[in-house]
């Protein structure tokens, strides 16, 4: 009877486990359609059997197919790409936090508490303070950025006005006991107000950290495409590719629907060797944090969005864990092989 019990059990779980492949399969099958559309003539000759296999081969989402630009690649050079089915993995092997919301990268009040040192920047938890004090802190700053602690992408975030302390305390009701952060907004440099003035533009860092050294994989800068606060590529900011040694941007923008962009579409700035200021300093403070959170347990491929003020300082905004992988989109190369030869040293 047990082995019946056995049998039937692992029956079921195939024909469950049938199911999900087939409901995953349908699911970036629709994305490939919906962004192939995004993509137009370019992505036109793609079809779904060269999807299939393509995901056989990096385990890509419909999405990243089209995202990578899979349609014009061979083999060899879509198997340098890291997929997010690919990343999972990767931060299994390397037993980097699994978890959501519960690693110091993944919760931005816990993050903000521990590496204060490196913000640039006040801030406060509504709910560790009074109304009064948080009717102060932002008559002091007169306007300020309200997060969610727990979230990404760029969701959730709003600028809140001072208007008065009783508005202002009133407002702070509607915060207590919510997982939210509210923050200072520093002003950026000069020269990236020159990009887009609307936003915080910010350069995503990818790092691995081993007992040896800080790796910088890449970096990424972010820019919102008109007027929005935020430059998350996920609400319609683009991806540029910087240089590591010079901090100069390399590439032309994109964004997540694969339009691309020679100048701002918001000042008119000239892309293409647009240089960031205060770059040196910015990879010192990148590999300080980065060392810093390797004493954290299970924090090794990270994603820090760093962001440069007036004052010349570069403070960091947050780190990221299980960063999205659609940053090699503007450097047209895969990074991959790059992380699989470094997860052999801890």
């Amino acid at each position: 009877m047990s082995r019946f019990k056995r049998a039937c059990r692992q029956a079921i779980h195939k024909i469950a486990q049938r199911f999900r492949d087939h409901e995953v399969h349908n699911f970036y099958k629709r994305q490939f359609y919906e962004y192939r559309a995004y993509a137009g003539e370019a992505a036109a000759k793609s079809t779904v059997r060269d999807y299939r296999r393509a995901y056989k081969h990096t385990r890509c989402s419909g999405r990243e197919y089209i995202l990578f630009r899979f349609y014009e690649k061979s083999r060899e050079e879509r198997n340098t790409y890291l997929t997010n089915l690919r990343r999972d993995r990767f931060i299994r092997q390397i037993g980097d936090d699994q978890t959501s919301n519960a690693s110091v990268p993944g919760n931005k009040i816990l993050f903000n508490m521990l590496f204060e040192r490196y913000l640039c920047r006040a801030w406060i938890n509504p709910t560790a303070v009074t109304p009064e004090g948080f009717a102060a802190f932002v008559k002091e700053h007169g306007r300020v950025m309200v997060k969610p602690a727990c979230d990404g992408k760029g969701h959730g975030i709003t600028v809140y006005h001072y208007e008065g302390d009783e508005a202002a305390r009133a407002y702070h009701d509607t915060l207590v006991g919510e997982p939210m952060l509210v923050e200072e907004m520093p002003i950026q440099h000069p020269q990236m107000d020159r990009l887009n003035p609307h936003c915080l533009n910010t350069v995503r860092v990818t790092t691995y950290t081993d007992r040896d050294e800080v790796h910088i994989i890449l970096a990424t800068l972010r820019s919102a495409t008109d007027a929005k606060i935020v430059d998350n590529f996920a609400v319609g900011g683009m991806l540029l590719a910087v240089d590591l040694q010079s901090g100069k941007v390399v590439s032309d923008g994109i964004d997540e629907k694969m339009r691309t962009y020679v100048t701002h579409p918001v000042t008119g700035v000239a892309l293409r060797g647009f240089q960031l200021p205060n770059w040196s300093k910015a990879m010192d403070v990148v590999r300080r944090a980065s060392r810093d959170m390797y004493a954290m347990p299970q924090c090794r491929f990270l994603g820090w969005d760093i962001a440069f003020f007036k004052n010349g300082d570069v403070g960091i905004i947050e780190c990221n864990w299980r960063q999205g992988v659609e940053i090699q989109m503007a450097h047209g190369r895969g990074i991959y092989y790059e992380l699989d030869a470094l997860r052999q040293k801890l």
